[in-house]
């Protein structure tokens, strides 16, 4: 049965291989469920393509596709990547998964066990240490279905609370500098890490996951690589929307906040500041916005409907807004003010206070009007 004859609760129900896979993966930012099926599902008709130049883990089009449309995503952070790449391009067959577990577990080598620094012997037990760093050798997550599956299931419980995952009490999703998380560790009497058996515990979390097997989704692709350089290479999409989240200015360093997942797929050890990602020039910001919107302007429709959504504090709203009107400088641009469902890195930004308050920017093209008005859109005029 196609989706769009279910209803929406019944599409993304947890007993659900859709509603299973939406939430794999963590990262910044990441849009609500219920505006995503909205938006597409009004939006755009069975078999549209749906476009998101900064895709994070890919929640846009992972609803895209499983609603039948085709989509393509790109992003430039290789955690990003391997998420969105892994839920919305599953390897289908779950032995050949577990299968693959077992072979990296027979790989390691009796000097994968050892430790070279403070954080790795507190993060990690020594049988998981060795699990680690055969993964990072031997996976080939950019060329293979199965590698990059299962490297996206490592990496997402490399770090996680006490108990849940693979490691020492970490932050799920932020990674924090080796010094303050072995100071953290020592102050709170947290010496030593858990004896997790990686196998062990990677299966049960992959064998939950594929419960109800991997979705059913339309054809999609899912690129590592800067929107600047990956969408003049490619074929004209003819997308019907492009929906998107530019990366958040100055909240997060979208490559240090995630080093040690990035150290999994093969990059250096630690925090690294020539490469930080936090986006705080305001001038930067607004031309890194205008250059990925033209490019992906050059693979819509001329009746596309663009939404973009942007956090709502005045700066960051402001250079958002001058962007698309660079970029669409005749088309009429609207705005509607919303605020996080759920509590996350972003909280604090806007005006104040523990809600994430984010702002909708939508050019309405052929179908979004009626869709606008119902929703609460108004004109927006720039600021000077």
């Amino acid at each position: 049965m196609s989706p769009l004859a279910l209803g929406e609760a019944e599409i993304w129900r947890r007993n659900t291989a859709a509603g299973r896979w939406y939430g794999f993966g963590r990262y910044y930012a990441m849009f609500p469920r219920g505006f995503l099926h909205d938006a597409v599902s009004s939006l755009t008709d069975e078999d549209d393509v749906v476009v998101d130049p900064f895709c994070g883990r890919g929640n846009a089009t992972f609803v895209a596709t499983v609603l039948r449309r085709r989509a393509l995503a790109v992003d430039i952070n290789p955690i990003a990547w391997l998420f969105a790449a892994a839920k919305q391009q599953p390897a289908k067959n779950l032995n050949q998964v577990l299968s693959r577990l077992k072979e990296i577990d027979r790989s390691c080598r009796p000097a994968d066990r050892r430790s070279s620094t403070r954080f790795e012997t507190m993060a990690w037990a020594p049988s998981v240490r060795a699990f680690l760093k055969a993964a990072r050798r031997e996976l080939r997550w950019e060329a293979s279905i199965v590698d990059r599956t299962l490297m996206a299931f490592i990496a997402l419980h490399m770090q996680d609370k006490l108990g849940a995952g693979l490691s020492n009490a970490l932050s799920p999703t932020i990674a924090h500098s080796p010094q303050y998380a072995v100071r953290w560790w020592t102050r709170n009497g947290m010496h030593n890490p858990p004896d997790v058996d990686p196998v062990a515990l990677l299966e049960d979390k992959i064998r939950r996951r594929y419960r109800f097997g991997v979705p059913e989704q339309a054809a999609s692709r899912v690129v590592l690589g800067d929107a600047q350089d990956v969408l003049p290479k490619r074929r004209n999409a003819r997308a019907q929307l492009l929906i998107t989240s530019p990366p958040y200015r100055g909240v997060t360093d979208y490559w240090n906040d995630h080093w040690i997942r990035l150290w999994l797929l093969g990059h250096n050890f630690g925090k690294d500041w020539q490469r930080t990602s936090k986006f705080t020039a305001q001038s930067g910001y607004r031309e890194l916005i205008t250059a990925v919107l033209q490019e992906a302007k050059k693979h819509l429709q001329p009746d596309a409907t663009i939404l973009v959504r942007s956090d709502r504090r005045r700066r960051t709203a402001d250079l958002c807004l001058a962007a698309i009107a660079d970029v669409w400088p005749e088309q009429p641009l609207l705005q509607r003010p919303t605020a996080a469902i759920h509590a996350g890195i972003s909280n604090g930004h806007g005006r104040g206070g523990n809600t994430a308050r984010e702002i909708d920017l939508l050019i309405p093209g052929a179908t979004g009007s009626a869709w606008a008005r119902s929703r609460g859109f108004t004109s927006v005029e720039l600021r000077a």
